[in-house]
């Protein structure tokens, strides 16, 4: 599903490095981050929505701001990131 936007790639990989780094990345964060075939706000969060959906990004609140919510793969993508990246 992350193939089926020109930005899905470059989203998954934003959000492997962000869970390895234990980031903070909201939303917004997470948008801000995209830096090719950036889309208009409201269809990031349209698929944000369908990737929710699906079971392939999870939302956890934030540890460090009780309004923020924090973006992660979930662990069937996480775990298919980790096998692309030892190819």
């Amino acid at each position: 599903m992350f193939c089926s936007k020109p930005y899905g790639l470059e989203l998954m990989l934003i959000l492997d490095t962000a869970e390895k780094d234990d980031d903070d990345n909201g939303i917004d964060d997470t948008f801000d981050s995209i830096l090719f075939n950036k889309p208009r706000r409201g269809a990031f969060s349209n698929f944000l929505k369908l990737l929710l959906i699906n079971g392939h990004i999870q939302k956890i609140p934030s540890s460090t701001k009780a309004s923020k919510s924090v973006l992660r793969l979930s662990p069937d993508v996480t775990m298919a990131v980790k096998l692309i990246r030892h190819i």
